[in-house]
């Protein structure tokens, strides 16, 4: 696939698009193809996202990083999902992955940059998929687990989240039956008990939870903060009120209260899908 094919199946912002096209005008050059080999390589993932960094040298908005990996995407992973049979309705969800960080990153600080290429290679090297509301990354090699992450944008509503996990069951028998008994788990501020003062009843973040047993909860983590509340990083009077859960969580921190974070796996069986 062609880089802007790619781009105008991705919905990149146009200005991302005017940066990753100059970039190819002006010449950068594409990775060394045992570095690709080694962001394709789960086991060698971090090593090589820092030796990529050394290889393009000054990125300060990380579109020379984007531009790099995005070749990946449109030749190696896009033609990975035809030669897999993986339905090809998955690519441009899961590879948006970039566009949707882009955007969060336009509207906490005003500026497009790509600072997460780090998780990148997940999805160029076919170990995460985003199937309806939620994505899936079957991860380890020994150890196995599929975690389920929720993107930004994802509607929670409990219908929406069961048709996601029966969609992503379906697809997993079916092209990963390798990993079919391989347990589904969650690491989440969602998944942290403390919402349960924080939320109404009916909250979509709450019937959530309920589809997952903990198996660790770390109260001192706060990670959530940058979810909760983007660009904020410390507790104080400053911090955001522009939803109910920001008011509430506010009033929750400042009075030395702890919200966290929690591991759980989710509980299969049709009475809880």
């Amino acid at each position: 696939m062609d880089a802007r094919t790619l781009y105008e199946m991705l919905e990149l912002p146009a200005s991302v698009k005017e940066t990753l096209e100059l970039l190819e005008q002006k010449g950068i050059s594409p990775m060394p193809e045992e570095l690709k080999e080694k962001i394709l390589d789960p086991a060698r993932w971090d090593a090589g996202i820092r030796e990529l960094q050394l290889f393009l040298g000054d990125d300060p908005d990380g579109m020379k990083m984007l531009w790099e990996l995005l070749q990946i995407a449109g030749s190696f992973s896009y033609e990975q999902y035809k030669e897999k049979g993986i339905p090809l309705e998955l690519f441009a969800p899961t590879m948006k992955f970039c566009t949707r960080f882009l955007g969060e990153h336009l509207r906490t600080y005003g500026t497009y940059q790509f600072v997460w290429g780090w998780w990148f290679p997940r999805q160029l090297s076919l170990r995460e998929f985003r199937v309806g509301a939620l994505e899936y990354e079957f991860a380890g090699e020994e150890n196995r687990r599929i975690y389920l992450h929720i993107p930004s944008d994802a509607d929670l509503r409990p219908e929406s989240v069961s048709r996601s996990i029966k969609d992503f069951l379906a697809f997993r028998k079916d092209k990963f039956p390798q990993w079919e008994d391989v347990p589904m788990a969650c690491d989440s501020w969602m998944l942290s008990p403390a919402l349960k003062e924080l939320l109404d009843a009916d909250s979509n973040i709450l019937s959530f939870q309920k589809r997952f047993v903990l198996d660790e909860t770390d109260p001192d983590a706060m990670w959530f903060m940058d979810w909760v509340y983007p660009g904020c990083k410390t507790v104080d009077e400053t911090l955001p009120e522009g939803t109910s859960l920001q008011r509430r969580m506010k009033a929750h921190l400042l009075q030395g209260k702890k919200v966290g974070v929690a591991r759980g796996h989710l509980i299969l069986g049709e009475e809880k899908i």
